[in-house]
Formats: structure tokens, sequence, C-alpha cells
């Protein structure tokens, strides 16, 4: 008898994990190889692999329902799915009154969850610095890291701005590690020196 069609309700890729587990860990491993690596969000695919296209897999008929292929689907999807952040981190963040002057500003956009970064603090000649993080990559819930640059610009205090002046370069890397809602670690490479900083919301 030929597997079901698979649900058109939603998939549950957490099940998914468990009936991968159990039924197809042994041939495809951890994470899929051989094929299944292909079949995020297509359970026509599993179906089609096991209703003949891969003979080896034809005993799964007599085990594996529609529901299963459909979960199986969604559980291999969610592996190359990017995190999704713990939490909104947008605010003003700074290093508490003992370091007060400097301060990172987190906007973090609405759908891609990107974070746009501005550290403002001084250069060692007491002048006004400017360091931004203007894209990266969510490599956990609460891990994000990019290239920083520096933000510079010849026109002078009181003259008229002009925006074809500003360069941006690159400096080094920042890091963002939330520890929850409100701290985090802030480490970042700046002109070949590393550091690293604990920030916060301010409590207002």
């Amino acid at each position: 008898m030929l597997l079901a069609a698979f649900p058109v309700w939603a998939a549950d890729a957490t099940r998914g994990k468990s009936v991968y587990g159990e039924y197809c860990v042994s041939c495809h491993g951890s994470p899929p190889q051989g094929g299944p690596e292909r079949a995020g969000n297509n359970p026509a695919l599993i179906s089609a692999a096991i209703n003949g296209k891969v003979p080896s897999m034809a005993f799964l008929r007599s085990f594996v329902t529609g529901t299963d292929v459909a979960d199986i689907a969604a559980y291999i999807a969610s592996l190359s799915a990017p995190p999704v952040p713990a939490f909104d981190y947008t605010d003003l963040w700074w290093g508490g009154a003992s370091e007060n002057g400097w301060g990172v500003n987190i906007i973090q956009h609405a759908g891609s969850n990107k974070i746009f970064a501005v550290m403002y603090t001084y250069d060692v000649d007491r002048r006004p610095m400017w360091l931004m993080l203007p894209d990266g990559a969510w490599a956990s819930p609460t891990l994000y890291s990019g290239t920083f640059y520096r933000v510079t610009s010849p026109t002078p205090a009181g003259a008229t701005f002009e925006s074809g002046k500003v360069a941006l370069a690159p400096v080094g890397t920042a890091t963002l590690a939330f520890s929850d809602r409100d701290h985090a670690t802030f480490s970042y490479s700046a002109f070949g020196v590393q550091y690293t900083r604990q920030i916060s919301r301010p409590s207002f």
C-alpha cells in the first residue's frame, strides 16, 4: 500500500526530530545526509523515496504515516533555519554608572531580526568616536556578531555636514552575548586590540 498523502495542516518539527531519530538516523545520520538533507519542507520527496524511488526504504510504508513524513520534512527544514533571538534587545545599553560616558545603541529590526548597533565612545585624543555594527548574524538565540566599523568625516565641528565625505572603515569584529533580556557581554576588537565589556539596559 502506498504511503498516504502528507497532511495540509502545520507540521511539527519537534515531533519530526523524534520520528527521524526512530526510523531514519541509523541510515542517514545526524545531521541528515545522503538525500534527506534536500527534503526540508518537502514531504513529497520523502514520500517518493518510500514509495519506490529508493527501494531500500520501502519497508517504512508499514511504519511511517503521512503525518510522520510532513513532520520529518519540517524538522529537516528547521536545521537550516536561522536562530530566532530570545528577546527584542532594542534599547540604549551602557556599562553602568562606574563607566558613564559611553554606551551602545541597539536596534533590532522586526522581521529579519538583524541588529544595527552603534557604540559611542572616545578616541585616545578624547574626541568623540562612533563605531558601528551594521550587519551580522545570529549564531544562537543569544549570540550575535559581525564586522565592526569606524565612521569618520573630515567635516569640522560647526561646518555644514557633507555626507559624501563620511568614511566607513572596518576595524575588527563585535559580538553581543546576551545572558538575559537586560544583560550582555559586549566583546569587540578595534585597531588590533580586544575588549570585553559588561553592558545592560539603564534603569530609569
